[in-house]
């Protein structure tokens, strides 16, 4: 289980409780120094809020691009079944070249046997 945004708020309480204890004490040095700690610890308790909220979007985002990627790779599935088809159909047009133009030079020899020289 995560419990980073419960852990954030007790060190942000226990901030707070500082700083009350701090400015209950009787030297103001003291006061200082545990209004001080209580500072810090309501930063490090925001930091950590502000931390989760970042995870949360960095989770967002991973999602968003493995869902990207999950439909590239669908798609060149697709592209590689259907690159088959395409060498039979080129394979079919090279042949249907190869005959029109073996027909076509027949007759171009024919016909030059058949006139005469002069």
């Amino acid at each position: 289980m995560n419990y980073t945004k419960s852990i954030a708020i007790v060190i942000i309480l226990a901030g707070i409780g500082i700083i009350v204890t701090a400015v209950t004490s009787s030297t103001l040095q003291l006061q200082i120094a545990g209004a001080l700690a209580g500072v810090g610890f309501i930063c490090l308790g925001l930091l950590q809020l502000i931390r989760k909220q970042d995870r949360k979007q960095d989770k967002e985002r991973f999602e968003q691009i493995m869902a990207k990627l999950e439909q590239l790779q669908q798609e060149l599935q697709k592209e590689d079944k259907s690159k088959g088809s395409g060498v039979a159909i080129a394979d079919v047009i090279a042949s249907g070249l190869k005959y029109y133009s073996e027909y076509m030079t027949k007759p171009k020899k024919e016909e030059d046997k058949e006139q005469p020289p002069g």
